[in-house]
């Protein structure tokens, strides 16, 4: 069987989003981050950051889109996001924290009534650019466990916030107000 087909066979894509799911609960519910060292938690980061990318690009690449994965995978991107802010939470400054899950919400639900009025959620470059930004944000807040990173934290946390809510606007704006 070729890597196409066993891809398409098995819904390599919809098994990668879902076992990001069952671990960032995992994660949660299990595990306390601060019995890990900091670089494997950068790397377990760093792996649910880039599963973020994975399945959309296996999904694309060996043309294995399903209607289950369109559903799901913008709720399981949030959530995922949303389940490792709160296992990390004491890490962050508490703006950080309260902008980015507030903001996550928002489009979680959003996200539900775009899906409901039967349109695809379409994510930009920079909607994906500000994706990729936030999880380094986070990859820079479990170094700031051993590493003094002071003013640099801070200037990565406001410029991921106002960012990751541009994008918010910019969704709000193409995909709700004028899409058809």
């Amino acid at each position: 069987m070729s890597s196409t087909n066993f891809i398409k066979k098995y819904s390599i894509p919809n098994v990668v989003t879902i076992f990001r799911l069952f671990v960032s609960v995992y994660l949660l519910v299990y595990v306390d981050y601060s019995n890990i060292n900091y670089i494997l938690l950068v790397f377990i980061i760093a792996i649910l950051g880039l599963s973020d990318s994975l399945d959309g690009y296996l999904a694309r690449r060996y043309d294995s889109i399903t209607k289950f994965g369109t559903v799901v995978d913008p709720f399981v991107d949030r959530a995922v996001f949303i389940i490792i802010l709160f296992w990390l939470r004491p890490l962050f400054l508490e703006y950080f924290f309260i902008c980015i899950i507030l903001r996550d919400f928002l489009v979680l639900v959003g996200s539900l009534f775009v899906l409901s009025k039967t349109k695809t959620v379409k994510v930009s470059n920079l909607g994906k650019f500000s994706t990729v930004y936030l999880f380094v944000t986070i990859c820079f807040y479990l170094l700031s466990i051993e590493i003094n990173l002071g003013i640099f934290i801070e200037i990565l946390s406001f410029t991921s916030v106002f960012l990751y809510y541009f994008v918010a606007i910019e969704y709000l704006y193409k995909q709700v107000l004028f899409s058809e």
